[in-house]
């Protein structure tokens, strides 16, 4: 209970606070403002505050549902009280600032600059040839792009892009084609990966090469052959 007084006397004395420290050691209450974006649809933008104490998460607030939400039992309580004084309200008014405002500025920047980096990138999309052959899997990878998928197991990057990996079981032959559609937000149009079945140019220069080589190998074996001949045959030598 008096876990619960705290908390409800932080809220009361500061609505607007984000985070209060109570020692070294780390935080006692903070809250998380996001934005969720998955579409330019202004309508389908969800604002979401996520409120911690001691590090435990306690309640939040979601647009979509419309209310604040407790997970814990000091939460339920806190949460009703804010529902009751209609909190919500000044909410509504931060999802317009904070969110709705900013769409399509958000999707411009997104497309304007890593749309860019994606093409760019020389492994935004790639087929492993060695483990398409040896492990009869195409893999195919996206290792840097933004907003994160709809994959809950999509990676991080350590930064603020994700990357994605897909795998197709299937033995490639010659005549085969095999494509990778990467559909994203940051890309004006879908980009299409296709996998090349002809050797690359670094394994023919390594296959030439070779060649070459036994070839070198056999002449200077052949005149070895030769000349040990004619020294062991003396009367051969001559008669040449």
């Amino acid at each position: 209970m008096k876990r619960f007084k705290y908390l409800l006397l932080l809220w009361l004395l500061s609505p607007s606070m984000m985070d209060c420290s109570a020692d070294e050691d780390g935080y006692f209450m903070y809250t998380d403002h996001r934005c969720s974006m998955h579409s330019r649809d202004k309508e389908q933008v969800e604002y979401l505050v996520d409120w911690y104490f001691n590090k435990e998460f306690t309640m939040q607030y979601n647009s979509t549902v419309g209310k604040w939400t407790g997970f814990t039992p000091a939460g339920v309580i806190t949460a009703l009280e804010q529902n009751v004084k209609q909190d919500f309200l000044q909410r509504i008014v931060e999802r317009d600032l904070i969110c709705v405002n900013n769409v399509e500025l958000i999707y411009n920047i997104t497309e304007e600059y890593m749309g860019k980096y994606l093409l760019e990138y020389p492994g935004f999309c790639c087929w492993d040839r060695q483990a398409g052959f040896e492990q009869k899997m195409a893999p195919g990878e996206a290792p840097g792009f933004y907003t994160r998928a709809a994959n809950q197991g999509t990676p991080t990057n350590g930064d603020w892009t994700y990357q994605f990996h897909s795998y197709l079981e299937h033995t490639p032959g010659g005549k085969d084609k095999v494509s990778c559609t990467v559909d994203h937000a940051s890309l004006k149009e879908p980009k299409i990966c296709s996998w090349d079945s002809s050797v690359d140019q670094s394994t023919r220069s390594f296959v030439a090469g070779g060649v070459c080589a036994l070839i070198l190998g056999a002449i200077f074996v052949s005149l070895g052959l030769t000349r040990y001949w004619r020294k062991s045959r003396p009367n051969v030598s001559n008669v040449l």
